[in-house]
């Protein structure tokens, strides 16, 4: 036997793939399928399953289309973190499943179940929609087709990586409010949304703003990062939703809406004393009148549990709080420069 079959039958192995299994027709639960078969090593999980489905069960439904991490359609859970199958080696796989040998591959989440590993989309559209997930041009209609509506290299560079997504929808599936709040407008929509504010050409920056920081909107976000540690392109999420905070706040000022207000206690309470004061933090976010009507039960149990945050003068400045104070206002300095840098191209 040669060297090269050796090496080939090394790098071949039974490999188990748990996939969740639903056919809304005919079942009234969800359920997994186990399907083991040999394969040999660079084999994606897509190339996996597509060989069940042809050779071993015909009735399994996944989308697919591209093969090459560009349409996105692939997208779902495998061993419990979404990806695209089509870029996803199953030996990378093999070495992080919690069972030996066992892979499981499960339908995105935070989105409508139609069949086995396929989910509905039509939620994330209609919130692309609600938003405003497009350039409104700001060149007359009557120009249209006339000339070329050109951008700069350094207009475009501040949205170059927001361009990369292709709605695949895996930060949709890891988004931890969007498990709790479905109404939630989502990373993927959020960062669109500030792909289309930084274009120069977009006529409609104001309107859309205002949209984004209503309820449900851009200062619901609890900054796990599970978003951006999950997209499939490697996009900066976070720092779009934190330019969308910014430039909310620099707009509309920090009495906007009560997300804006909650930053402002939040930033002033740790200039201050270095950590919060939770008792009075409600109230300087929504007011006395909102914060009586909706917390006064939640407080009464807290004081019969003896759960009570501290009042305000019990609250002492951390030690080394001149330092933070003094690198607070070194870093309110270099954001002013750079304010005054932009107001100035």
């Amino acid at each position: 036997m040669s060297d090269s079959t050796i090496q080939h039958h090394e790098e071949s192995r039974d490999v188990t793939f748990r996939v969740h299994r639903f056919n809304p027709q005919v079942d009234s639960k969800p359920y997994f399928d186990d399907y083991t078969i040999k394969l040999e090593k660079g084999i994606t999980v897509l190339r996996a399953l597509g060989y069940i489905k042809e050779h071993v069960d015909s009735t399994l439904t996944f989308r697919a289309f591209c093969q090459a991490g560009i349409c996105g359609s692939c997208a779902m859970r495998i061993n419990n973190m979404s990806k695209l199958a089509c870029t996803t080696q199953v030996w990378d796989e093999l070495d992080k499943a919690r069972e030996p040998g066992v892979i499981k591959i499960e339908p995105l989440r935070n989105l409508p179940h139609i069949k086995d590993l396929v989910v509905e989309m039509d939620p994330v559209v209609g919130k692309m929609k609600k938003y405003s997930n497009w350039v409104d041009s700001r060149m007359p209609e009557e120009e249209w087709g006339k000339k070329e509506f050109l951008v700069s290299e350094e207009e475009f560079q501040a949205y170059d990586k927001a361009t990369d997504c292709i709605l695949c929808a895996s930060c949709v599936s890891e988004c931890t409010i969007l498990r709790a709040h479905k109404e939630y407008v989502s990373p993927v929509v959020l960062l669109r949304s500030f792909r289309m504010n930084a274009d120069s050409r977009d006529g409609i920056h104001d309107q859309r703003l205002a949209g984004l920081v209503q309820d449900h909107g851009v200062w619901d976000c609890t900054h796990c990062y599970r978003c951006q540690e999950t997209c499939v392109k490697n996009i900066p999420i976070m720092d779009a939703i934190h330019g969308i905070r910014e430039d909310a706040i620099e707009r509309r000022g920090t009495k906007d809406t009560s997300g804006a207000r909650h930053a402002e206690a939040f930033m002033d309470d740790i200039e201050k004393k270095g950590r919060l004061v939770e008792a009075t933090l409600p109230i300087r976010t929504n007011g006395i009148g909102w914060t009586l009507k909706n917390l006064l039960p939640m407080a009464f149990k807290m004081i019969l549990k003896r759960r009570t945050p501290p009042p305000p003068p019990l609250v002492k400045a951390s030690k080394g709080i001149q330092s933070l104070r003094k690198e607070l206002k070194e870093m309110a300095s270099h954001v002013a420069k750079d304010h005054e840098k932009k107001s100035g191209e």
